[in-house]
């Protein structure tokens, strides 16, 4: 039997048991979706609350909550260069399915995206469609753009891939605090300049690598991530709630 199709919901459309649907919602559950009333569908809040409710009409009646464990125990923070439009899409929607919590946009020196806020509101359903299809209990957070320089004062204990870095990132993995959020940061095509990687090197950040190849700034996040995530379910597998 197919699993239930998933819906994220705003936390006021949900009352006394029952989603009130928005005409978006109504046109996607029945023309896309093509489900009628009577049947059931998972209904997420994107904030960790999950229930199996069942259709009628304009609403959803909540029949019972199920909050499967999918999120990572450990937040890892992305840290990602604004690419071009598609590839920051693709490592947005990758990144998503791999267990990210927060997604920083950085400007760089050779970054060639300036969002809009219609960007921003494309990329926000990116990460709800996203979080939707890998059954994830929370929709990743995308902050406002930022600095190389605000950046670092985020923490100072964050991991940057660089071209020039000689240690690799498995090596950096079991010195890792995974009860504490994990940065990363992605630079753009290009890589960082040598100034940036300086500055950030300077608050005390920690330079990795990913290999003797040049990667593309999308293989390079989700290769990152891919490792850190996976590091992450095999020594701290059950998730802490927030």
């Amino acid at each position: 039997m197919r699993s239930p199709q998933r819906l994220i919901v705003q936390a006021d459309q949900i009352r006394d048991r029952c989603v009130t649907l928005t005409a978006e919602q109504r046109h996607y559950l029945y023309h896309v979706l093509r489900l009628k009333a009577g049947d059931e569908l998972w209904i997420l809040d994107g904030r960790g609350r999950r229930w199996l409710g069942e259709i009628q009409e304009n609403t959803v009646k909540l029949l019972r909550a199920d909050c499967p464990e999918t999120e990572l125990s450990t937040e890892i923070i992305l840290c990602l260069a604004l690419l071009k439009a598609a590839s920051f899409e693709q490592v947005l929607q990758q990144a998503t399915e791999l267990g990210v919590k927060r997604i920083i946009p950085i400007h760089t020196a050779r970054s060639l995206l300036q969002p809009s806020p219609h960007k921003y509101r494309r990329w926000q359903r990116i990460l709800q469609e996203a979080t939707e299809q890998s059954e994830r209990l929370y929709v990743p957070t995308l902050g406002d753009p930022l600095s190389v320089a605000d950046m670092v004062k985020l923490t100072p204990k964050g991991y940057i891939a660089s071209l020039q870095a000689s240690r690799l990132l498995w090596d950096c993995l079991p010195q890792m605090d995974l009860s504490r959020p994990i940065y990363l940061a992605i630079g753009p095509e290009g890589g960082w300049t040598e100034s940036e990687l300086a500055q950030v090197l300077a608050a005390g950040w920690q330079a990795f690598s990913l290999g003797r190849r040049t990667l593309r700034a999308v293989t390079a996040a989700i290769a990152s991530l891919t490792l850190v995530s996976h590091y992450s379910e095999r020594h701290c597998p059950t998730a802490q709630q927030h």
